[in-house]
């Protein structure tokens, strides 16, 4: 079975660090990454819990994996 594609959304009130992602647009996560990993001119590959580029404080997640709990539910 497919997992649905994981996706991220940034918070409003963190989007004063990110002027060049909309708010609250849900976008691919792995596009999310690339992109802000690009702004702040490093690798987004391979990501780990210790050094993800996608903060939990300033993005809202949804499908594919948790990487957390390893579950398809949806985070925050």
């Amino acid at each position: 079975m497919t997992q649905p594609v994981r996706e991220a959304a940034l918070r409003p009130a963190a989007a004063e660090f990110y002027p060049f992602l909309p708010a609250r647009m849900w976008t691919a996560a792995a596009h999310l990454t690339e992109l802000v990993a690009r702004y702040r001119g490093i690798c987004a590959e391979p990501p780990d819990r210790a050094n993800r580029v996608l903060s939990d404080a300033h993005f809202s997640f949804r499908g594919g994996r948790d990487r957390k709990t390893g579950s398809g539910q949806t985070h925050r």
